[in-house]
């Protein structure tokens, strides 16, 4: 598994066409930092899973390309590189001069795939009756019609979708962070839970292919999505992003069209703790008020297939307070948001308000009854 160690990098050589987190890479990369980097080298065909750079993103790692020239380079930057040392050393922005020679020129994406991109912080009530994946099978199918069928913390991914066996899987590695992949037909995604004592921290990064009607529609239908999850859970934050991509979701060491943020959810706490009102949002397009009464959640419209969101993100982000906005979203999230979560008492407040929705639910037909 390891061709080589230096003094600042632990040197993984790759010819697979498609490089995926088996076992013995899961296990290097989940050991504890001890001052050098991985250091994934693979030839420029190469193409990495979802899991593998989400878990190389994790750990530090850096995937470098070993090109038809001799020549070194980040994978997904482009960066040339030295050597494989250089690779493992930490740019130092402050020191960084322009850089004599061109970068190299990137081959252009072809043949790639409409996709929406989800980033998404769940927080849940450390209860029997949690679980977990929900907003996985909730996103997928509202973009692509389609739902997980395999998850796994190594690939190929060895168990059949489950929700339940997930959950359980994460309540017996507590208090250890658990990370797993997730595949299904048009979709890929990482889920990242933390079990503690005061809840479950459960973040989910999902790339879904758009194979159902127009990009814009697909964005309605995930936003919509968006404010179900925030009715029946407690989401932190979400961004969504429109991308072109492959068709397996893998990344490969290519030049892609640039992304474009199409909507953010502030959840229930954030606009709790921020103190956030709808009118305080400086947003070209109507800001949607989701989620329950006493729990009330912003869907923020930033862009669409015609549009560039950034601009738009730039000004809600500056609304809300970037250094505000830094400290609610650093890790681990349930210890950040703890104070909050004891005082307001914000996740029993969900669950609450979810059981008493379901208890009206049921009485209704009966009063139709009689």
């Amino acid at each position: 598994m390891v061709d080589a160690i230096t003094s600042r990098a632990v040197r993984v050589d790759s010819r697979a066409r498609v490089v995926r987190l088996s076992r013995p890479l899961a296990d290097l990369l989940g050991r504890p930092a001890t001052g050098r980097r991985v250091v994934l080298v693979t030839g420029e065909r190469s193409r990495l899973t979802v899991g593998l750079r989400a878990a190389l993103v994790a750990a530090g790692g850096v995937w470098a390309i070993h090109d038809d020239k001799g020549r070194l380079r980040d994978g997904l930057t482009g960066v040339p590189y030295a050597d494989v040392d250089a690779a493992a050393t930490e740019p130092d922005v402050a020191a960084a001069v322009p850089a004599l020679e061109p970068l190299p020129i990137i081959a252009d994406a072809v043949d790639t795939t409409c996709q929406l991109t989800v980033d998404l912080t769940v927080l849940h009530r450390a209860s029997h009756d949690t679980s977990l994946g929900g907003a996985v099978e909730t996103l997928g199918a509202a973009v692509s019609g389609s739902v997980p069928t395999r998850w796994g913390t190594t690939e190929p991914l060895g168990h059949v979708w489950d929700c339940w066996v997930l959950t359980q899987h994460a309540r017996h590695q507590a208090p250890e962070t658990v990370r797993v992949v997730v595949e299904g037909p048009h979709l890929s995604a990482t889920i990242t839970a933390r079990v503690t004592d005061h809840g479950i921290e459960e973040t989910t990064a999902l790339t879904v292919d758009v194979t159902e009607g127009s990009l814009d529609d697909a964005i309605a239908r995930l936003t919509d999505a968006l404010g179900h999850i925030a009715e029946s859970s407690l989401p932190t934050f979400a961004l969504v992003i429109a991308r072109e991509g492959e068709s397996d979701r893998c990344v490969r060491a290519v030049t892609y069209p640039p992304p474009n943020p199409v909507a953010l959810l502030i959840g229930a706490p954030s606009v709790r703790r921020l103190g956030l009102e709808r009118s305080a949002l400086d947003a070209e397009r109507p800001v949607v008020v989701v989620g329950r009464p006493r729990l009330p959640a912003f869907v923020v419209p930033l862009g669409d297939a015609a549009t560039s969101g950034w601009n738009a993100l730039h000004r809600t982000l500056e609304a809300v307070g970037p250094e505000r906005l830094a400290q609610l979203v650093a890790s681990p999230l349930l210890q950040a948001w703890e104070e909050d979560l004891h005082e307001l008492d914000l996740l029993h407040e969900s669950s609450t308000e979810t059981a008493a929705e379901t208890e009206t639910e049921i009485e209704r037909p009966a009063e139709d009854e009689a």
